[in-house]
């Protein structure tokens, strides 16, 4: 090799060496600065979810339907895979009787952890047996959903909704025999004395129901939960906003929510469980007819 081209590979060398360089550096400032960036920007993302999501929880436990909906939106918007966000929403939907829509995202639920998701299972078997008049019911599919709940939760509430579910097909012996199980299961209950006080009404067995309904309205007293009730918010400091929440877990909720009007003094009488328990055999009958 001439000196001459010696001095020409050094130069291209060095030249190549510097442009090496030069986009090397490039390289590590886009690395140091975009991760930077991009992480800012997440964290701010995640106390505004937070923030909405907060928010969504405090209108929903107060009862106030239209701004939880909203607001449980706009958290999905942040976070769509968010499942309690989606829960809550398909809850307050279904509060709304917005059936279709509350049904959609319960199945959405379902669809993402079809073997873990219980409240799911939960919120759809509580559409497909609803009293009211609006719900797409389908008693076979309610009993199905409440048994698969069961299955992946046992203290999901399930029991009490396949009892219902009983009740409404007016299987007797079975419904008793499974409100016998969930009296087991929750002695402080009220839904299982007062069903199994409206079976034995039925029966024409009034001294059985009297028992059964004096017993659910003792039981109705508001007080404050000894735990977290994690599965509707946190609605411990406040008897009346944990009441309405042990009601949405039952499709008869609605009904033995009034009980507690009958602890004032003089308590009870005969003519208010009569007047209760002919209340809704007019609905399950019209209902179903």
């Amino acid at each position: 090799m001439t000196s001459r081209h010696a001095a020409l590979l050094t130069a291209a060398l060095a030249i190549a060496a510097i442009i090496g360089g030069a986009v090397r550096g490039a390289f590590r400032s886009t690395a140091v600065v975009a991760p930077a960036s991009v992480e800012a920007s997440g964290v701010e993302r995640a106390h505004q979810f937070w923030a909405v999501y907060g928010r969504a929880g405090d209108a929903r436990t107060a009862g106030r339907l239209d701004e939880a909906v909203t607001l449980y939106r706009q958290a999905l918007s942040l976070r769509p895979e968010h499942e309690d966000s989606l829960y809550y929403l398909a809850s307050c939907l279904r509060e709304r009787r917005e059936y279709a829509e509350a049904a959609r995202l319960s199945k959405t639920l379902i669809d993402r952890d079809p073997g873990g998701s219980s409240r799911g299972y939960m919120q759809l078997a509580a559409i497909r047996a609803s009293l009211d008049a609006g719900a797409p019911v389908n008693l076979a599919e309610a009993e199905r959903l409440y048994e698969r709940a069961l299955a992946i939760d046992p203290d999901s509430g399930a029991l009490l909704g396949l009892a219902e579910v009983a009740v409404l097909q007016h299987r007797l012996v079975d419904a008793g025999r499974l409100l016998a199980s969930v009296e087991a299961d929750n002695p402080i209950g009220v839904a299982a004395p007062y069903l199994s006080g409206f079976l034995a009404f039925e029966r024409r067995d009034t001294k059985a129901a009297w028992g059964f309904f004096t017993t659910a309205v003792s039981r109705s007293e508001l007080k404050k939960g000894a735990v977290k009730w994690t599965e509707e918010g946190d609605v411990k400091a406040s008897p009346e906003l944990r009441w309405r929440a042990l009601g949405r877990q039952s499709i008869f909720g609605a009904n033995w929510l009034r009980l507690h009007a009958y602890l004032a003094p003089p308590g009870p009488a005969r003519d208010d469980m009569r007047n209760e328990y002919e209340r809704l055999h007019r609905e399950m009958a019209a209902r179903w007819r």
